[in-house]
């Protein structure tokens, strides 16, 4: 009598009601596997028969899922007060999901939210191996097909509950960071570029984000824009005036700090290389607009007009640019490669090299 969905969070504060059935907890166990385990097994087994990578939406439904009621006449209401699966050992509006629990009351921190990323205080090693059964069967199915733990790509967002940074800690999987999202007020932000870790994706924007040529233009009205440059000028060396004044650098030196992260896995959505302003869905609305966007025929002459005007990613541009948020013995050992893209960059943008 449960389905599962996405609690509040930062990205979707109203929280996400999907209606998406759950696998039966009690045909998981490894030791016992029941039919769902083997579907599970079987559907995975078969994606990486025929692709070289596996991305994992909101993983967090593997690990902990959110569930809630469906028989509730409010979905939205129903969603935001649902709880985790495996997390609610004696809530009292679920006291059905007491017996399939993992963790105990006194490992909870009942002083927030039941979907806060730490509601679950604290783990011990087998609470961590019940969670990541089904993570297990992914990397298990992954290496079985001669492929690294890095071909399970797990788009986390907003929410990283603890048991499900725990499993992924387990097999040195990442999380995506958003670079457009950065709260710049808040040095721990999660989105933030020099937060990032060697296992993580980062991007300036994916499917869910406008396109950040579309940001910076209207940054220059708002407190966001001058908020950047500031950010930005002292970790590439440039002038914090320039930046606020042209939107074409601000976005190559986001792109910049971005690729001067620690992260070893980036990720350049579509819209944002080729200068889309418009965006490819609008979260949490019916569109036929939405997943529709396309590239034209003629992309790599629209791409090459957007490049002289500094209104698509010049990827030389934007690595010779990272240069300068390394350390200085970095910058000094690849002097010559840096002269060499900076000289790229500009060949470019003048439409003497072909950018794609």
């Amino acid at each position: 009598d449960y389905v599962m969905g996405a609690p509040p969070s930062r990205t979707t504060p109203e929280g996400q009601p999907w209606n998406y059935a759950v696998l039966d907890p009690r045909q998981l166990d490894p030791s016992n596997p029941g039919p769902a385990r083997s579907l599970f097994l079987a559907r995975v087994d078969k994606m990486f028969d025929e692709f070289d990578v596996l991305r994992i939406d909101h993983p967090h439904g593997l690990v902990c899922p959110w569930v809630y009621r469906p028989s509730q006449v409010d979905p939205l209401y129903a969603v935001q007060h649902g709880a985790r699966l495996f997390d609610s050992p004696n809530l009292p509006d679920h006291p059905g999901l007491a017996r399939f629990a993992i963790v105990t009351a006194d490992q909870l921190r009942t002083n927030v939210a039941r979907y806060a990323d730490d509601w679950v205080d604290n783990l011990r090693p087998e609470q961590i191996d019940r969670y990541a059964v089904l993570i297990d069967v992914m990397v298990d199915s992954a290496l079985r097909h001669g492929k690294d733990r890095r071909a399970l790509v797990c788009e986390i967002l907003s929410t990283l509950p603890r048991p499900l940074a725990a499993v992924l800690d387990r097999h040195g999987l990442g999380r995506f960071r958003v670079v457009q999202k950065a709260n710049l007020d808040d040095p721990s932000d999660v989105y933030r570029p020099e937060n990032a870790r060697p296992e993580d994706w980062i991007m300036v924007g994916n499917h869910d984000t406008s396109p950040i040529w579309r940001l910076v233009k209207t940054w220059h009205n708002t407190d966001r824009g001058p908020a950047w440059a500031a950010y930005l000028a002292p970790r590439l060396g440039l002038p914090v005036e320039q930046l606020r004044t042209s939107p074409g650098l601000l976005a190559h030196a986001i792109f910049a700090v971005m690729f001067a992260s620690a992260a070893e896995n980036v990720s350049v959505f579509f819209t944002d290389l080729f200068g889309f302003d418009e965006p490819y869905n609008t979260p949490g609305t019916i569109s036929d607009d939405n997943w529709s966007l396309r590239l034209t025929r003629d992309f790599a002459e629209d791409y090459r007009r957007r490049l002289a005007h500094d209104g698509a990613l010049n990827l030389p541009k934007a690595l010779a640019l990272a240069f300068a948020a390394r350390p200085p013995e970095f910058q000094r050992a690849h002097a010559d490669l840096s002269a060499r893209l900076g000289a790229l960059a500009t060949r470019v943008q003048h439409g003497e090299v072909s950018a794609t």
